[in-house]
């Protein structure tokens, strides 16, 4: 087993574990709040320190507003509208990555998601312009969209509904850290593009370490985004 895989097949046990922990809160919305932070964590520690993680409603300059995001991933050159309940106003701009993270998932729920999903894809930058180095193969302003449970339905289940849904409401990425992923079959994602929509793997340490690879690509780059704020102005 290699050492990312390994290290990964831990990570997915430590975080069971310290999911079960939040079961004596009891409360569900507080046991919610709780698991999306073992996430948000999980994350800070390990990904390339060029983006900060946070969340909030994803904003344009057109006044749309995206759905309540669990995480999202924004560049650290950016800023964004902090307030004390750490539900930020974050520019569409700045953002690289959003998560939903959820205790358990079934096909119905997918249709919610896909309305969440969607909100952030009809969001329109302000311009166009910016750089990056690093990972060319990557559209910069592409925003990678991710849907990670701690247990669900059958991954063959989830593809299926996935299947069903608009384009604009699929997920890039599906982790279930009880069974595998579910990634895009997209060329820069699963290295593929075949006729099947999403290629499956069913371990979850691979899956994990799958995730965090794909995050890596995305968020190790060094990117300056331009903003027209003017337009945010008037």
């Amino acid at each position: 087993m290699k050492p990312l895989v390994k290290y990964c097949d831990g990570a997915v046990k430590a975080l069971h574990a310290q999911y079960e922990m939040t079961s004596v809160l009891g409360h569900s919305a507080t046991a919610g709040s709780a698991r999306e932070c073992l996430i948000q964590d999980f994350l800070i520690s390990h990904l390339p320190e060029m983006t900060s993680v946070v969340s909030g409603v994803i904003i344009d300059s057109s006044d749309r507003r995206s759905k309540q995001q669990d995480v999202v991933l924004m560049l650290k050159s950016m800023p964004r509208l902090p307030f004390a309940s750490g539900h930020d106003l974050i520019f569409q701009e700045g953002v690289v990555a959003t998560f939903e993270i959820k205790t358990d998932i079934t096909p119905s729920v997918l249709e919610l998601i896909a309305i969440n999903i969607g909100s952030v894809k009809a969001l329109v930058p302000s311009t166009l312009e910016g750089v990056e180095l690093g990972d060319l193969d990557w559209p910069y302003r592409r925003i990678l969209s991710v849907v990670l449970t701690y247990g669900g339905s059958s991954l063959e289940s989830i593809e299926s509904q996935l299947k069903s849904l608009s384009e604009l409401g699929q997920p890039d990425a599906y982790l279930d850290l009880t069974k595998g992923i579910l990634i895009k079959n997209d060329v820069r994602l699963a290295g593929m593009d075949g006729s099947n929509s999403y290629a499956k793997l069913n371990n979850p340490a691979i899956g994990l370490a799958t995730l965090l690879a794909l995050l890596s690509k995305v968020t190790g780059r060094l990117v300056m985004r331009g903003v027209e704020w003017d337009s945010y102005i008037s």
